[in-house]
């Protein structure tokens, strides 16, 4: 990771609503230290007896010494002030940082100053927490994050839904070229590892969706046989199963077992690895991260998931077949015959093209919300989370849009 080495330099003459901070001389040389971390420490000068810090970017360990100096230098030379420093533009903070506003509020209470601590977001509260800053909480000094209003709530969901819009078209754009390389040139691509992806999307996913296919056609002819006996019309019943199995519950059932096996395994496996900088090396490795883990990962469940389809959809007719025989007194042959005459091949087709773009949009979404993991565990867990509830709702709007698809448009089939 590239980090910032900017030195502040402190403005001397007029004082500004808001003045960068030099950090302190080295006493051995007389030279200033290097930056080694992403911060910044600005002073923001709106009260005269008030001195203000705004503290941004990471504060960790590898950069802990040089913010303790800039932060007792800043301190220092403003002793007649009381301070208050403000967390709001933190980035990352860990225990190091924690310590270091324990010794900030030592020296303040050296020169009989008080320090105050604002706009301190909930995830550093939780780092204060693991040092004694009881006599912060009781003094009034550690004041969290204000709530924001009404309409900077709004804007601040625009502007996230127009980063993430902004993410997800690069990420696919990512991901459109590194397939075509793949095609390109087949031979430089991983094969290996794609039968291995194939086997646990689709073949160990065969059991699941074999229970769940067939009960789901169980519970559908259930469902039409009650209705269908007070007519007479026992033999529909396979109409209704047959045309709800192969175009909507099938493909559609089988898409949202898939997004919470292999969509949520993507976002935890890659999430893991970015966590553990694992994705950091294969780039320094000149490794293509998208090329070598998401383009084997869209094959696979792009290929899985329509065969996974047609596995679901025979035992969702085999299901219904089964309640058939035992509630509206049918008999296989008579079954199937139906089965035959009103199921063509172009519904069959229109359940697997479908299955084939839910597949390719649960790889990717899996695998976009893996690349997004910042921080540790938690966040893992919370991109595993969010790839399949997005996973649900991308699937929902396309099955919606399929559906209105085929029904204006079925010359194309």
């Amino acid at each position: 990771m590239q980090r910032l080495k900017d030195i502040l330099r402190l403005r001397r003459g007029p004082r500004s609503e808001e003045t960068d901070v030099a950090p302190p001389l080295d006493a051995d040389n007389g030279k200033k230290p290097d930056v080694k971390g992403s911060f910044s420490i600005r002073v923001d000068d709106k009260a005269f007896d008030e001195l203000r810090i705004i503290l941004a970017g990471k504060v960790e360990m590898d950069n802990a010494d040089l913010v303790r100096k800039e932060l007792l230098w800043v301190i220092e030379t403003e002793p007649l002030k009381n301070v208050v420093i403000d967390l709001n533009e933190v980035e990352y903070f860990d225990s190091s940082g924690a310590a270091i506003l324990v010794e900030m509020f030592q020296a303040c209470h050296r020169v009989n100053n008080t320090l105050r601590l604002m706009q301190v977001p909930k995830r550093i509260e939780t780092v204060l927490a693991l040092v004694d800053f009881e006599h912060y909480k009781t003094e009034g000094i550690l004041q969290p994050l204000s709530e924001p209003g009404f309409v900077t709530q709004v804007g601040e969901g625009f502007v996230a839904l127009g980063n993430n819009s902004r993410d997800i078209l690069t990420f696919i754009g990512a991901c459109v070229e590194a397939l075509a390389r793949d095609l390109i040139r087949p031979s430089r691509a991983g094969w290996e590892r794609l039968w291995k992806l194939i086997e646990r999307a689709g073949a160990n996913a065969v059991p699941i969706t074999a229970i769940l296919g067939f009960l789901m056609g169980g519970v559908l002819g259930f469902q039409a046989a009650i209705q269908l006996k007070k007519f007479g019309a026992n033999i529909f019943v396979a109409d209704l199963v047959s045309l709800a199995i192969c175009l909507e519950m099938g493909p559609l059932m089988t898409a949202l077992i898939v997004s919470g096996r292999s969509g949520a395994g993507y976002a935890a496996h890659i999430g893991t690895m970015a966590v553990n900088e694992e994705i950091d090396a294969l780039r320094v490795m000149g490794i293509d991260p998208i090329r070598y883990l998401v383009s084997p990962r869209i094959l696979a469940v792009a290929f899985a998931l329509p065969c996974l389809t047609l596995f679901a959809d025979l035992l969702g007719v085999a299901g219904g077949c089964l309640v058939a025989m035992v509630s509206l007194d049918l008999t296989p042959v008579g079954y199937y015959n139906q089965v035959h005459r009103v199921l063509e091949l172009t519904d069959v087709l229109k359940g697997l093209t479908k299955s084939l773009v839910f597949g390719v949009e649960i790889a990717i979404i899996g695998c976009l919300r893996g690349f997004q993991v910042r921080g540790g565990a938690e966040s893992v867990g919370v991109a595993t989370t969010s790839a399949v509830v997005t996973c649900v709702f991308v699937i929902t709007i396309t099955d919606a849009i399929f559906a209105v698809l085929f029904y204006y448009a079925p010359s194309l089939w």
